[in-house]
């Protein structure tokens, strides 16, 4: 497993998303799936809202996104400041047959990417 931190940028959430014209915001990872090459990637999250004119407006339940890993990356245009990067992760790889332990993670601040396809279960 591939632990990714990103370098923490400047600037807050509410300022993100208050810089953007029309977007999702998404919180909260609840499934995830990528390819054995770490190419093609998929992403289901808890809950989702419209943004709108640097607004948050209408609210979307299972959201997910998905794209190609290198685009992704490359589409980051924006990452919030120090105060808000925090380590998230989990205590297992999330691989089976047998369970498999392996500490996991990522750290942080709430980032923006740009044309990320996004849909909704």
């Amino acid at each position: 497993m591939t632990n990714i931190n990103l370098e923490p940028g400047e600037g807050t959430l509410a300022e993100i998303i208050g810089d953007t014209k029309d977007g999702i915001f998404m919180t909260t990872n609840q499934s995830w799936s990528i390819d054995d090459k770490r190419v093609n990637f998929q992403f289901g999250c808890e809950i989702a809202w419209r943004i709108k004119d640097g607004k948050l407006t209408e609210l979307y339940k299972n959201p997910n996104y998905t794209g190609i890993t290198t685009e992704f990356w490359g589409s980051c245009d924006a990452v919030g400041g120090r105060e808000d990067w925090h380590v998230w992760g989990t205590p297992n790889c999330g691989k089976g047959q047998p369970g498999q332990v392996a500490r996991v993670g990522h750290g942080t601040s709430p980032a923006r990417f740009r044309n990320v396809q996004v849909g909704v279960r």
